[in-house]
């Protein structure tokens, strides 16, 4: 074992607009690499710009498939056989995977890797009924070989932890880089073709249920009806691709619709839009949120989501049982001159660099205490 405190993060995937790997990458880039070192297992072996960034820093990224009821007993044995051949080079296993953490986390208590995190980032276990069931019985085992708890906010340890004794750490992000940057605006406005006097919208997440993109092509389709200076950027990628697609398609709204995956200069695209909307089944604290008030742009949220992602006045809740509030309130929305909001970003903690300082601490103490 080196002098480094040695961790291996357990993610779903490393893929762009993924915010556990946004989580995950935010951390890993501002953590002191002389005293530490994180490896990765990823679910989805689909490579993107960070794993040459992580490759380059001398970490590791191992692939074990996501678990599904096909292939639980090969996924389990492929757990398995990794923590026996390498529980003892990591100190730390910091769990961002709820279903698969119940081998994860069994295996490295069997195979010796004496601090186990859980890391809570939502508020719902899954998007689909039977995959619900699944989780929350695997959760169960999740908790019971763990021994430390994280949370991205109160509401999702609550959810994941109920009584057990947790810890919130903050979805702290580049606070510099998503500042509201004038250029970046005029230049990402000329590149996409949006005129002065266009309003444009913006949503980044992953294709999926969760985040209710359908819901949001719908509401798109209605504000249009009433006015037509609207465009909206996707900026993602995922299952429902194809069906986003069709359902734009069938509503002939693709000259107002920008579609972008892959992209790493999402602070640009935040700077040249006017206003972020988010209306997610279930959040635990989004990290898109944090960036998309970092960049100045009013925010509307879903009441599912967490107030504690409230961090500037400009950000409203509304409920997603009706959508003709949507409307109005994208229409209530004007062009205001946007400013730095660094200082309220400091204020509640989400600049990475300060938030990593308390994470190194925590990760230095609970080896420690383990010793």
């Amino acid at each position: 074992m080196s002098d480094k405190i040695r961790i291996l993060y357990i993610v779903p995937s490393l893929r762009l607009c993924n915010g556990v790997a946004s989580y995950a990458m935010n951390y890993f880039r501002n953590i002191d690499k002389n005293k530490f070192h994180i490896d990765f297992i990823t679910g989805v072996n689909e490579e993107s710009v960070y794993y040459d960034e992580i490759k380059n820093a001398g970490s590791q990224i191992y692939y074990i498939p996501k678990m599904g009821i096909k292939n639980i007993i090969e996924v389990r044995k492929k757990i398995k056989k990794f923590l026996k051949e390498n529980a003892t080079k990591y100190d730390i296993i910091h769990c961002h995977v709820l279903n698969m953490g119940a081998f994860y986390l069994y295996y490295a208590k069997k195979y010796g890797i004496k601090t186990r995190i859980l890391h809570s980032h939502a508020t719902q276990y899954a998007d689909k009924f039977i995959n619900n069931i699944r989780n929350t019985i695997f959760s169960v085992f999740s908790k019971k070989f763990a021994n430390t708890y994280f949370a991205c906010s109160k509401l999702a340890g609550d959810f994941m932890f109920k009584n057990k004794k947790y810890t919130v750490i903050s979805n702290s992000i580049d606070v510099e880089k998503f500042t509201f940057d004038l250029s970046n605006r005029v230049k990402i406005r000329k590149l996409e073709k949006i005129e002065d006097n266009e309003i444009l919208l913006i949503n980044v997440a992953r294709f999926v249920p969760q985040k209710n993109l359908l819901f949001l092509i719908d509401i798109f389709n209605e504000l249009l009806k009433k006015s037509d200076k609207y465009k909206i950027l996707l900026i993602g990628s995922g299952p429902l691709e194809e069906k986003i697609k069709e359902k734009i398609k069938d509503y002939g709204i693709e000259k107002n619709i920008i579609m972008k995956k892959n992209i790493t200069n999402v602070n640009e695209y935040m700077h040249a839009s006017d206003l972020f909307v988010l209306p997610s089944l279930y959040e635990g604290l989004p990290v898109v949120g944090v960036e998309a008030q970092c960049a100045d742009l009013p925010c509307i949220f879903s009441n599912e989501v967490t107030e504690e992602a409230k961090i500037l006045e400009t950000t409203n809740f509304l409920s997603i049982d009706n959508k003709e509030i949507w409307i109005e309130e994208i229409l209530k929305q004007k062009n205001k001159e946007r400013k730095s909001r660094i200082s309220e970003m400091i204020e509640k903690g989400y600049k990475i660099e300060e938030a990593t300082i308390k994470l190194e601490k925590i990760y230095n103490d609970l080896v420690n205490l383990e010793e």
